[in-house]
């Protein structure tokens, strides 16, 4: 098995992985099987392939949630990712590449509970992943996208207490990160990383807009994360975000109207679109009538989509509260109490 395991020193699997990643993220899916193939066939062993594989079925049926019929098949890939990882590392427990792939999926595992509100489904990963990643903050001279590990550690770990103090007395028990260096190791990873240089720049656009609430940074990564891959529905909503945020509504307009048309574009981005048409309507156009139905449009097609989509629904409701504010106080109260219990970030609400 242990032969298998170098997977950096294997150029034509690495160019066929990065031109799969980039693919994958762009929304084009037609040759990524082929690639998914050749590294089953090449590593039939190694967590990489069934990885790789939950990362296609993650964008291409994007958003998996519970609910969705690709629940299973993703988390079945997942699952065998870190088995095949754990298993590698018994026989090799210092391998970087195989502690980084085994970290890489928990991280994917704890991110999907997270994000469909199942907190108490992440902790028995917890462990663990710490570990593997403190393992990885002395290996990111060997693998360049621990470095997205080690950003992500040194920005959370002062920011996150900071934003929900409730954690304060937990943080004391992990060594002390650092904001500053922690942006600046995903910079680093996104311009130079081979696994992860997206969801570097992608968490950087999040960390801007969720814990600075710096709208132009957010801006200017959203504007390169869109220029890199025009394809994806998701960057492009992300573009569009940001545009409305900063009040720039009609450099928004043509951005949401190419997401009204995108052909990728499921019941999920749909809803979006009518959020952001919703907004445009209201704040541009005055047109509250309009906007209003819109806002209600996106309201109804979500639920499937939930909870994963509850941040995103918030946006319409904070917009139906300003709309009945002066028509209708009990109701704009209602509506707007009903946003702030789905926002993660109430700075977010386009007023």
């Amino acid at each position: 098995m242990c032969a298998q395991n170098s997977i950096l020193s294997d150029k034509e699997s690495i160019t066929k992985i990065e031109f799969g990643l980039d693919s994958i993220y762009n929304f084009q899916f037609n040759q990524v099987d082929e690639i998914y193939e050749h590294l089953d066939e090449k590593y039939p062993d190694h967590p990489l392939p069934p990885l790789f594989n939950a990362i296609i079925i993650y964008w291409q049926h994007f958003p998996v949630t519970p609910n969705s019929p690709y629940h299973r098949i993703y988390m079945e890939n997942i699952t065998q990712a870190i088995s095949d990882a754990d298993l590698l590392l018994d026989e090799d427990p210092k391998n970087p590449e195989l502690l980084f792939m085994s970290l890489m999926a928990r991280l994917l595992v704890m991110q999907y509970y997270a994000d469909n509100d199942e907190s108490s489904k992440v902790i028995p990963y917890v462990r663990k992943a710490y570990k593997l990643a403190k393992k990885g903050f002395a290996l990111d001279h060997k693998i360049q996208d621990f470095q997205f590990i080690t950003g992500l550690y040194n920005y959370y770990r002062e920011a996150y207490p900071e934003k929900h103090p409730v954690y304060k007395p937990m943080a004391y028990f992990f060594p002390e990160g650092n904001k500053e260096l922690g942006i600046k190791q995903l910079e680093n990873n996104w311009h130079h990383g081979i696994f992860l240089d997206a969801e570097s720049l992608s968490f950087l656009v999040y960390i801007s807009l969720n814990y600075e609430g710096n709208y132009k940074k957010s801006a200017r990564y959203t504007k390169e994360l869109h220029k890199l891959y025009p394809n994806n529905p998701l960057f492009l909503s992300y573009r569009i975000r940001s545009l409305l945020l900063q009040k720039k509504y009609n450099k928004a307009l043509p951005f949401i109207q190419e997401l009204e048309t995108n052909q990728a574009s499921n019941d999920f981005f749909k809803t979006m679109s009518l959020i952001y048409r919703g907004i445009y309507e209201e704040k541009k156009n005055k047109n509250f009538i309009a906007a209003e139905v819109f806002y209600q449009k996106a309201i109804d097609l979500s639920d499937s989509y939930k909870p994963f989509i509850n941040s995103r629904i918030s946006y319409a409701y904070f917009g139906l509260a300003r709309i009945c504010k002066n028509k209708d106080r009990k109701k704009a109260t209602s509506y707007r109490k009903k946003a702030m219990d789905l926002s993660s970030s109430a700075h977010l609400n386009f007023d």
